[in-house]
């Protein structure tokens, strides 16, 4: 058992910004660690502000949001804005484990699947004291988490925002370009994922997809390293290279997107095409990948002013492994608890019925790793509701992956005016 360490300080966060606990006892005592922001310092619970939630992504934290939380609880008049550490992530923790020892491998990981912590966040928001969020935004795996929390929940969000990665619909399976008409897409979803994999494989390099890697035994260690400067250094070089800094980000559809039923082979040599954070040589790991890149250029570290950022992430990643965020992408690839079946085969093909967005840096990869879920997400998932407007689907130029943190100021202004958008209908 490894044993966690106690969390340090959370530095350059804004004063505005509280750190605090809320313990989710109808989810077996899930002690969430959220970072949440007013528009003012005064006695907030007199206020009646509307809600608005942030979920972050892998390898991320609530204290990815940082820069926004303060700017978007000013809008309008005024909001209550809270990031959480979800399930497996940052200072969350269970009750009754005391926080004491990480996720390991061998452990159950069906807490993890998305539909539980879709189920997560929404005691989350009746812990704070709501009935319904204004806006919920989710980035990266957050964004496929916040699409399962409003087509399971409507009634609970008033409207969505999707960051980086298109949300494919509730039975949308990674790579899978399967109809959700008739038969089991979910399973339709796996075979197609497991018949591209074998397609990465035979390949010449032969490759194989990050999120296979991530649901290794020995994706954890591998990432941690030996931990201190060494887990510093790794992470920093993939946050730089998932960047608008790199130069390997001139993200675009790939050809196959334009097919309406692209093969297996064509997929294939599709994502081979994708940098190799995505699509990994199939015999090297992570930081195998990351390290020769650092080799061919050694500007690939944390962005000058980002290193006490850095810092916060290595402590923390430090302290828990990664394997908890890990498991999202293990669950995912893995056949669904027994008990979620029913409840995934009823909400098949079910359509988002709230106002929906689109947020991404135009140099991020997530926007084109699935050919042809842009089109998906736009013209059918989220087709209701008056379906994505082209005003609403937004590519911020000159940033990567980590847009909440490379452009602040333009996904604020972005947001805000979704918001008021919504707020006039």
């Amino acid at each position: 058992m490894n044993t966690i360490l106690a969390p340090v300080g959370l530095p350059d966060l804004p004063p505005q910004v509280t750190s605090r606990y809320i313990t989710l006892s109808d989810r077996d005592g899930l002690n969430v660690h959220i970072l949440e922001a007013f528009p003012d310092t005064s006695n907030h619970s007199s206020t009646p502000y509307q809600l608005i939630l942030l979920l972050h992504g892998f390898p991320e934290l609530a204290y990815s949001w940082r820069k926004v939380l303060v700017p978007i609880a000013k809008a309008h008049q005024g909001y209550h804005v809270v990031a959480p550490d979800l399930r497996g992530f940052g200072r969350t923790t269970l009750s009754g484990s005391g926080g004491a020892s990480q996720v390991q491998y061998e452990d159950t990981f069906s807490s993890y699947h998305i539909l539980n912590i879709a189920d997560d966040v929404c005691s989350l928001v009746r812990a704070l004291g709501y009935s319904s969020v204004a806006m919920l935004v989710g980035h990266d795996f957050g964004s496929a988490l916040a699409g399962h929390c409003v087509v399971a929940h409507p009634e609970l969000f008033a409207s969505v925002v999707f960051m980086s990665v298109p949300f494919g619909g509730v039975s949308g399976q990674l790579w899978s370009q399967k109809s959700n008409e008739g038969g089991d897409d979910k399973e339709k979803g796996r075979s197609v994922v497991s018949d591209i994999g074998t397609a990465l494989a035979a390949l010449q390099p032969p490759r194989k997809h990050y999120t296979a890697y991530f649901s290794t035994p020995s994706a954890n260690a591998d990432m941690l390293g030996k931990g201190g400067k060494d887990l510093y250094d790794f992470l920093g070089s993939y946050v730089y290279m998932k960047s608008g800094k790199w130069d390997g980000n001139d993200a675009h559809p790939l050809p196959s997107a334009s097919s309406p039923s692209p093969s297996v082979d064509e997929l294939a040599r599709d994502l081979a095409t994708l940098p190799e954070y995505y699509v990994m040589p199939l015999h090297e790991s992570m930081p195998d990948v990351i390290a020769r890149h650092v080799r061919m250029d050694a500007r690939i570290t944390w962005p000058r002013g980002d290193e006490v950022t850095g810092g916060v992430y290595a402590a923390e990643f430090g302290r828990t492994g990664f394997q908890g965020g890990l498991n999202y992408y293990r669950s995912a690839l893995s056949p669904p608890p027994p008990e979620r079946i029913a409840q995934l085969r009823a909400l098949a093909g079910r359509q988002v019925e709230v106002p929906a967005a689109f947020i991404s840096g135009a140099r991020d990869w997530g926007v084109y790793q699935i050919p042809g879920a842009v089109r998906k997400m736009r013209e059918v998932v989220c087709s209701s509701a008056g379906g994505m407007q082209d005003e609403d689907f937004v590519l911020i130029e000159g940033a990567g992956h980590w847009v909440q943190q490379e452009a602040p100021e333009i996904l604020v202004r972005e947001l805000v005016r979704f918001l008021g958008k919504v707020k006039a209908l």
